[in-house]
């Protein structure tokens, strides 16, 4: 009897060791697999990857960056088929409404979220826009009304690399508008996968982006 009991301890013990580090359940990928695409409305560019111990790093971009989103977190199985992705927005930038008709404003908030001293901001002509004012906000960039303009835009220019490919940070900006650096936005959303593809389950399912559907990346 005490042999069994003994037994049945170490089963049980070794049966914890191998659950996920948050989680509490096993490697679901033992594998990186990277998935990449559009949204069904066709407006912004989704990349969703998935590390072994059950992590996830999700992002999405429209054309110009003037929506961009970084979101980390975890991902559990429902069933064969189906998964819960529970992440949270680590990096975000969005577009909103300006302050002013003569400066280009950049907000920053935790202050701590990027580097300021580093984002820059260029003229179509590639000038760079001088004088820019810094303070627990963000950065402040006065500019040229000849140089930037409902007719020229301009492209903020930063050192943030993208989680997945590495490039930098760029937006385009346009006359009129301001540009918020944040983070903290909870996402909760289903995935099926099937075959070499996955997509969510319903309508309403993923913050901004909307439904989705991404095919898997060689290496």
């Amino acid at each position: 009897m005490k042999i069994f009991t003994i037994t049945a301890i170490l089963f049980l013990a070794a049966s914890c060791s191998d659950s996920g580090p948050e989680t509490g359940e096993t490697d679901l990928f033992k594998t990186e697999q990277l998935y990449k695409g559009y949204s069904n409305s066709g407006g912004y560019l989704c990349y969703l990857k998935i590390s072994p111990g059950n992590k996830v790093v999700f992002t999405y971009q429209t054309e110009g960056n003037a929506a961009y989103g970084e979101h980390s977190g975890t991902i559990k199985a429902i069933n064969d088929s189906t998964f819960h992705v529970s992440c949270k927005l680590t990096f975000g930038q969005f577009v909103c409404m300006a302050f002013s008709d003569d400066s280009l404003e950049i907000a920053v908030n935790p202050a701590t979220l990027i580097d300021k001293r580093l984002i820059q901001v260029q003229y179509d002509n590639e000038e760079l826009m001088g004088k820019r004012k810094i303070d627990s906000y963000g950065v402040l960039f006065p500019f040229d009304k000849e140089l930037f303009n409902r007719y020229h835009p301009a492209m903020i220019l930063t050192d943030h690399p993208h989680p997945i490919t590495g490039e930098a940070l760029t937006i385009k900006a346009s006359y009129g508008s301001g540009y918020d650096f944040l983070k903290g936005d909870k996402v909760d959303f289903d995935i099926i996968f099937s075959g070499d593809s996955l997509y969510t389950t319903r309508e309403d399912d993923v913050f901004l982006t909307g439904p989705f559907t991404l095919k898997k990346q060689g290496r």
